[in-house]
C-alpha cells in the first residue's frame, strides 16, 4: 500500500474535496447517482424503498454500505440470485461489466462509493492484486468489515479532506476488499454449499420450526462436520446458522400474528421459541416492535 500514497497519477487536482463528494439523499429508481465528470471516485447517500430493482452494467465499481434497514432480500450482484439477510454494516460490491438486481422487503439507506475502473485497477495492483477479477468472490454475498465501513462513512462526511488523504482512504478500502476476496476464495475451496443445498436445508427447518434445530443437527442433515458446515453456511448466506434459524422463526411467528387469531403464547411455541417472553425479546431486537403491535397493525389494516 505504501506506493499508493505517493503515486502522482492518483493525486489529480480535479479530485480535491469538496467536489469529490456528491452529498445528497435521493430516491433511486432506474439509475444510480451520476459520478461527477473527471473524478476517479465519489460518494453519495441513496435511499431504496421496498421493491424490486434491476440495473444494467454501470461501467463503475460500486460498493454500497448499508446504513439503515434490515430484512431478507434477494440479491444478484453479478453471480446469480441469492437470498440473504442484510443489515446495517453490510457491504455489497458490484463490478463494472455485470448487471445487478435486488428485491428488498424493507427500505434501505445506503452510502454508495463509486470508483472508475482504471483508478481501482491501479489501487489493486499497488496492493498486490492483478485486477478487478480478484474481487469476483465478493459478488455472491454481502460482506462485513468494520474498517471499510468506517472509511466509507468518513469519505461521505469529511468533505474538507485533502485529495491525498482521500486517495489513501480509497486505497485502504481496496486493500481490505482484496484481503476479503482472498479469504472468501480460500473458504470456498475448503467448504461450499450450493444454493440448492441451502434451500433444501432451509425448507427442512421451516417445515418443523417447533422443533429444536442446533447447528449439529443441521450439519448432520448436510452431511458435513459441524465446523465445516458452519463456515460453509455463513459463506453461502452471510449469516451464522443460529442467527438464520432465529430469523426464520421470527418470520414464521410474524406471519401467524398477521394471519391467525392464535394466542401470542401459542404462536411462540409453534415458531420454536421457549416462551412468549422469548418471542417478544427477539421480535423487539430484530424488528423494533412487539408481537402485540404487529397484530394490532394487521387488524387495523383489514
Amino acid at each position: 500500500m505504501a506506493d499508493v500514497f505517493h503515486d502522482p497519477a492518483l493525486h489529480d487536482p480535479r479530485a480535491r474535496a469538496p467536489a469529490a463528494t456528491a452529498w445528497y439523499t435521493r430516491q433511486v429508481t432506474a439509475d444510480y447517482p451520476a459520478m461527477p465528470t473527471g473524478l476517479p471516485f465519489s460518494t453519495s447517500r441513496v435511499l431504496y424503498a421496498a421493491g424490486e430493482y434491476a440495473h444494467p452494467p454501470t461501467g463503475l465499481i460500486q460498493l454500497r454500505l448499508v446504513r439503515r434497514g434490515s430484512s431478507f432480500a434477494d440479491l444478484d450482484l453479478g453471480l446469480g440470485l441469492h437470498r440473504v439477510f442484510t443489515r446495517p454494516g453490510d457491504l455489497l460490491l458490484s463490478l463494472p461489466d455485470r448487471p445487478t438486481a435486488f428485491r428488498i422487503e424493507d427500505g434501505r439507506e445506503l452510502t454508495l462509493l463509486q470508483v472508475a475502473p482504471p483508478y481501482a485497477i491501479t489501487l489493486l495492483r499497488q496492493c498486490g492484486g492483478g485486477g478487478l477479477d480478484d474481487l469476483t468472490p465478493l459478488l455472491r454475498r454481502p460482506v462485513r468489515d468494520p474498517l471499510i465501513a468506517e472509511v466509507i462513512r468518513r469519505l461521505e462526511t469529511d468533505v474538507d479532506a485533502s485529495a491525498p488523504s482521500r486517495t489513501w482512504a480509497v486505497g485502504v478500502v481496496f486493500d481490505n476488499l482484496l484481503r476479503l476476496a482472498r479469504e472468501s476464495a480460500a473458504t470456498s475451496r475448503n467448504a461450499r454449499l450450493s444454493d440448492e443445498e441451502v434451500r433444501t436445508l432451509v425448507s427442512l427447518v421451516n417445515a418443523s420450526l417447533d422443533e429444536s434445530w442446533p447447528v449439529q443437527r443441521i450439519a448432520d442433515e448436510a452431511g458435513l462436520p459441524r465446523r465445516t458446515f458452519a463456515a460453509a453456511f455463513k459463506a453461502a448466506t452471510g449469516v451464522p446458522v443460529h442467527q438464520y434459524v432465529v430469523r426464520l422463526r421470527c418470520e414464521f411467528a410474524t406471519e401467524l400474528l398477521r394471519s391467525t387469531d392464535l394466542s401470542i403464547a401459542s404462536i411462540a411455541l409453534q415458531a420454536g421459541f421457549a416462551s412468549q417472553a422469548h418471542l417478544t425479546r427477539v421480535v423487539n431486537r430484530l424488528m423494533r416492535t412487539t408481537p402485540g403491535q404487529i397484530r394490532a397493525h394487521a387488524e387495523s389494516t383489514e
